[in-house]
């Protein structure tokens, strides 16, 4: 037996156990692994979706969170978990994407240790400012950046998130100066808004719509690629004039490397339906996030893009975590 036959068949042997798992899958419970402390928005989130995943999936889903590095000890445990479809991972651009691009040294790779399952969701930013700000437009806001010899001060909840690379891909489209302040969390970010110690930020529209709403901040427009439903009055950065421009927070569902492919279709159907159901869409959305539904190779080519694009953001910015 030659050297490429004996290979195959040790492949052969060495999947076997798995192919045959997926033939019964799932036939236990399931854990989804959030990076994040309970009551946030991305647990919030992935409690919605286990809720109906394991009725659909015919088994109990359990969130386990693994809390920790920004997110990083979660999808590590997961990367790290046997591939068989049982440790799954929900995910934000932060961990997966902004935390490994910043690092020197990274913990992961998102397309080589993961598996992209199934998008959830984009999540939508705005841009605002306080409401005594003299900016009533984005070269309003420009303009006053300009007037500014120092520049201006522009919040985000944590040096390397992503609200934190909207902002600089903000300040390298518009030319502006701005020193960016990190806060620890959205909360003080917004008391500090509030308060006139800021001048603006790009704040998930969860957070920011109540603000808005009560007439405390100022909406100038929004990175997204349409107008938001909810503030359909307030223009596309694109619309401003900024043509590239574009950019979201997403969250989605992982699988390690190497988990079988009728596992990962089985999970993606499933996922599908949950989507669907009209009372996730509506809580999701209350959230702040715009429900997709796509297969595992549709999610994975947007991803792809995502890196790019952060990546050439992080360059530009010269942004480091250190290690």
């Amino acid at each position: 037996m030659n050297h490429a036959r004996r290979f195959a068949l040790f492949c052969v042997i060495a999947l076997a156990p798995l192919l045959a798992a997926a033939a019964d899958y799932p036939s236990g419970p399931l854990r989804l692994v959030v990076g994040f402390a309970p009551g946030g928005g991305t647990d919030g989130a992935a409690r919605l979706i286990a809720d109906k995943l394991g009725p659909e999936l015919g088994q109990t889903v359990v969130i386990e969170n693994r809390v920790g590095a920004g997110g990083t000890i979660g999808a590590q445990s997961v990367a790290r978990a046997t591939p068989d479809g049982y440790t799954l991972f929900f995910g934000t651009g932060a961990e997966l994407v902004i935390n490994p691009l910043t690092r020197k040294s990274a913990p992961y790779d998102l397309l080589k240790d993961f598996i992209p399952v199934a998008e959830v969701g984009a999540v939508t930013f705005v841009l605002v400012v306080p409401a005594a700000s003299p900016a009533d437009s984005v070269q309003g806001l420009v303009a006053a950046a300009q007037a500014r010899p120092h520049g201006l001060q522009f919040a985000s909840f944590g040096v390397g998130s992503t609200n934190h690379l909207i902002g600089e891909m903000f300040l390298q489209a518009t030319g502006m100066k701005a020193v960016h302040v990190p806060y620890k969390g959205s909360q003080p970010a917004m008391l500090a808004l509030l308060a006139g110690d800021i001048d603006f930020t790009f704040e998930t529209t969860a957070v920011a719509l109540p603000l808005i709403k009560a007439g405390k901040l100022k909406a100038l427009a929004t990175p997204s690629p349409q107008r938001l439903k909810d503030l359909p009055s307030v223009p596309t950065l694109q619309e401003a004039g900024f043509k590239d421009l574009l950019a979201e927070g997403w969250m989605g569902v992982f699988a390690p490397v190497g988990t079988p492919p009728a596992i990962v279709q089985r999970v993606n159907e499933a996922l599908a339906k949950v989507l669907r159901l009209p009372e996730i869409h509506d809580k999701l959305t209350e959230r702040g996030v715009k429900v997709a539904v796509s297969t595992s190779d549709e999610y994975k080519r947007k991803l792809a893009g995502e890196m790019d694009k952060w990546r050439r953001v992080i360059k530009d910015a010269g942004i480091t975590l250190n290690e």
